[in-house]
């Protein structure tokens, strides 16, 4: 985790899965309600696997941070991964980049 202006970026690895979605959802929120003000960056880039337990964290993530006018934004997602969003037809219920910069860049904006 880094924090980068008023973003804080999260580096997510392995298997996002029903053994642990809990505890990661657990720090996210942990993590929400410490630092009231930014914005989260979500980088996959590690993450081989994500079950439906896995998107549940994403969902949630994003729906206690609108509530609060913040942004959640995801990027580096492999192709696994954006299959399962597409799948599931999340894709346009979230701000996905290819890169890390890109993402950021988008941040700056909003």
């Amino acid at each position: 985790m880094k924090k980068i202006d008023n973003n804080v970026v999260i580096y997510l690895e392995g298997r996002l899965d029903v053994h642990l979605s809990a505890d990661i959802e657990k720090e996210i929120n942990n993590l929400i309600e410490s630092d009231t003000q930014s914005n989260l960056l979500l980088n996959l880039k590690d993450v081989e696997y994500m079950s439906s337990s896995g998107l549940r964290i994403f969902v949630s993530t994003m729906r206690i941070l609108k509530e609060k006018q913040r942004k959640l934004v995801l990027c580096n997602m492999n192709s696994a991964v954006q299959k399962i969003f597409e799948v599931v037809e999340l894709t346009d219920m979230f701000d996905i980049f290819t890169s890390e910069d890109e993402a950021l860049e988008f941040l700056k904006k909003v």
